[in-house]
């Protein structure tokens, strides 16, 4: 402000003298005041005007200055408390970091009375309260907190944590949904929701959440496209147990639609097909689930679509299905399997060695004893058994019941596999996942009678011995 003064005294100044020195007219001012009376000339007049108000203006400031004191001191007094509670929480979360409770409790309490911010002081006695291990006063704390739109999703945060910690996974996972719905942002509340919804085996609502982490981008979408197949498949497993078999088909077809390569998902469509009188859409569905991704149990569905059709029938529509994609390990097994069943040991023994090569596994032991058997060599079928004993595991799925369903999984077999085939496209036996021992058997493409062949007259003495030697074995 003095310095517009300045200027203006300047400007004044400077129109005037050179008004003066151009004009031939000087100007007078005449002022009469109570009787008084002053002449002078206007340059005068005019100067004493310009000096009035330069001297008016100072004042005027001053004046301002004075007025505004009281709050100037306030405010100055605010900062300083405010930077003072500033420091008391910067130390408390420190101290709360570092294990200091005592320290950490002392600075909230300190924090809470210089800082006018509750949520600031929330944080913190919430923070040490969880350091101190109270866990009902960093509850109360987090509880405070969903008053407050801002810190709905951290308070949500605090409770679940809190829930989880004591056991509590329904209220955990309430808090989780409850942050869902409040950010569209944070992503730790969709991990969670998901996650414990997958753990109480609610197969829908884990659907339904992971639906809105999709839309969100907080999965990668081929991810999601699996975790997506391997719950609808669970959900038509569930649906089958409630003995609602048409919407256990209808889920069990979408789920094999999303993800062909899910081989448990068109196995039970197929399965739920046969029961419903549709053998011709449960082929077309085992035949694309071959194509997309061979394995034993497809083969199995597959024998058993035409349960009253003749041998040489069945064996034509498997060889069929094995040519779909003959380089695979498992369409060499079922042709194995094949000439087995129809004794030409030759060719068993021909297809056996290139899976052999491929993986010497106790699998394909197993299967060259019974081919050894089939010859009539016994030396060598115990050989093979012996060397099936200890030849590494591979997740054969041997142990499936062949006159019953595959895939007859619990509900913690579900959610394992939601993580393992959805998020890396593998599909682990649930024994191998359990760290369970490997069963010893013939893979079950085709019945267990098939695969041994008749006895000799000379040998029928020597069946319980020899049972009791691969009992061993194994």
């Amino acid at each position: 402000m003095l310095r517009l003064a300045f200027l203006l005294i300047v400007a004044v100044m400077a129109a005037l003298i050179s008004w003066q020195v151009i004009s031939t007219d000087q100007g007078l001012v005449e002022i009469t005041w109570f009787g008084t009376r002053i002449e002078t000339s206007a340059l005068f007049g005019l100067l004493l005007i310009v000096l009035v108000v330069a001297v008016s203006l100072p004042l005027l400031r001053l004046a301002m200055f004075l007025m505004d004191a009281p709050s100037r001191i306030g405010k100055a007094s605010q900062r300083a408390r405010t930077r003072r509670g500033q420091e008391a929480l910067a130390l408390g979360l420190i101290a709360a970091e570092a294990g200091e409770f005592e320290a950490a409790r002392r600075h909230a309490d300190k924090a809470e009375d210089l800082i006018d911010e509750p949520r600031l002081a929330l944080l913190l006695q919430a923070r040490a309260a969880e350091v101190a291990g109270d866990t009902a006063g960093a509850e109360r704390a987090y509880s405070g907190m969903l008053r407050d739109e801002d810190t709905e999703v951290l308070g949500r945060k605090g409770l679940m944590a809190a829930a989880l910690k004591r056991g509590d996974r329904i209220a955990a996972r309430a808090h989780a949904e409850a942050a869902l719905k409040a950010s569209k942002t944070a992503a730790w509340p969709f991990q969670y929701a998901f996650d414990l919804a997958v753990q109480a085996a609610d197969w829908e609502n884990a659907i339904e959440t992971l639906e809105i982490g999709d839309r969100r981008n907080f999965i990668d979408d081929k991810i999601a496209k699996r975790r997506r197949a391997v719950l609808m498949t669970a959900c038509a497993a569930k649906l089958e147990r409630e003995r609602r078999q048409d919407k256990a088909c209808e889920m069990a077809q979408k789920a094999f639609r999303l993800c062909p390569t899910f081989a448990p998902a068109g196995a039970m469509a197929a399965r739920l097909l046969v029961a419903e009188g549709r053998q011709e859409r449960a082929a077309a569905i085992l035949e694309e689930a071959w194509e997309n991704g061979p394995h034993p149990a497809l083969a199995h569905a597959y024998r058993d679509i035409a349960p009253g059709e003749t041998r040489d029938a069945r064996a034509q529509r498997l060889a069929a299905l094995a040519e779909k994609r003959r380089d695979h390990r498992e369409s060499t097994i079922v042709l194995a399997e094949l000439a087995m069943e129809r004794g030409d040991w030759g060719a068993a023994q021909a297809a056996l060695e290139d899976a052999y090569r491929e993986n010497p596994s106790s699998r394909i032991c197993i299967l060259f004893a019974q081919v050894a058997r089939g010859r009539g060599d016994e030396n060598a079928a115990r050989t093979w058994l012996a060397q099936a004993a200890a030849a590494p595991r591979e997740p054969d799925w041997s142990d499936l019941d062949p006159e019953g369903p595959a895939f007859l999984y619990d509900d913690n077999d579900w959610a394992r596999l939601v993580y393992v085939f959805g998020d890396g496209g593998q599909l682990v036996h649930p024994r191998m996942e359990r760290g369970h021992a490997d069963a010893l058997g013939p893979v079950l493409a085709l019945p267990t009678a098939a695969l041994t062949p008749p006895q000799r007259e000379e040998e029928e003495a020597e069946p319980v011995s020899e049972a009791v030697e691969v009992e061993e074995v194994r």
